[in-house]
């Protein structure tokens, strides 16, 4: 069974004005966040030395989250391109769209308008589907978004009391409606405070999603197969370990360093035939 090789997408320009409105949003909103975080933020609740620590560390995460989100968008998990029989395999399917076969768990996305290999969805954020080839980069974009947000609600808790009179009542009002308070008395506080509220609502969001799509990939089931048909989609299911490895490689313990870090996927997104483990294989005399 061969693995997986990474190939690149020709055109990566959203296809919908929804796609590219939401994709220029995140193009902005991350480097805006980190210049909040490491010029305004960290040299107030931090001294020196944790300063320059925090920036170091603050740059790293940045250039690592952006990294996973560019991979999403260059890395093609499409059939197209792709050498595919003329008769259709047994557990294939024929794709009306494509006029073609295509391979089991694979989707056509309508918005793309291909055939995506393990389609586990079409991320609006990024204008393309996230399939066989890109989970890894959109899990670990989600991981390392969670847990930055997760942090920086902490930090900006510290951050933002000062602002709003410290922990009472009046304060938590004014965190509880930061947009009825902008208009109300606009002020630089009411900005930090507006922009706490979007970093927790962002952080309650990703933990969300994080929870969900870390309980599809240990199953190693996909969004559409688990709305439609989970029982029949645990045929996939061959342990956690194996399953990790299907959507973040062979090296999976070595992702969260930064996407350029290769690790190859067990399958080609063609065969889905299972491995033979070591509680499966024959034995010989």
């Amino acid at each position: 069974m061969a693995g997986h090789t990474l190939r690149f997408r020709k055109k990566v320009m959203p296809r919908t004005f929804a796609d590219l409105s939401a994709m220029v949003f995140m193009s902005f909103a991350i480097p805006a966040v980190y210049w909040f975080e490491v010029y305004i933020v960290a040299p107030t609740v931090y001294n020196q030395t944790l300063n320059f620590l925090h920036t170091i560390l603050g740059t790293y995460i940045v250039l690592n989250i952006i990294g996973n989100f560019v991979a999403i968008i260059v890395v093609d998990t499409s059939t197209q391109g792709l050498l595919l029989p003329a008769q259709v395999p047994q557990g294939w399917h024929v794709c009306a769209n494509c006029e073609g076969t295509a391979p089991p768990r694979s989707r056509h996305c309508p918005t793309c308008n291909m055939c995506i290999m393990k389609k586990e969805h079409h991320c609006v954020f990024t204008g393309c589907c996230v399939g066989l080839a890109n989970h890894r980069f959109f899990y670990m974009f989600l991981f390392l978004m969670w847990g930055s947000t997760l942090y920086c609600s902490f930090l900006n808790a510290c951050f933002i009391w000062p602002y709003v009179g410290g922990f009472n009542a009046w304060a938590c009002v004014r965190l509880l409606l930061p947009g009825v308070w902008l208009l109300w008395e606009p002020s630089l506080a009411t900005l930090y405070a507006f922009l706490f509220s979007i970093n927790v609502i962002g952080c309650l969001f990703m933990s969300v999603l994080i929870y969900y799509y870390t309980r599809l990939l240990l199953s190693n089931i996909t969004t559409h197969e688990n709305n439609t048909n989970a029982r029949k989609a645990q045929k996939y299911n061959h342990g956690r370990s194996h399953n990790i490895k299907v959507s973040l490689g062979e090296r999976w313990y070595l992702t969260w360093i930064f996407p350029t870090l290769a690790s190859p996927l067990p399958y080609d997104g063609l065969d889905w035939t299972p491995r033979t483990t070591p509680s499966t294989r024959p034995k010989t005399k």
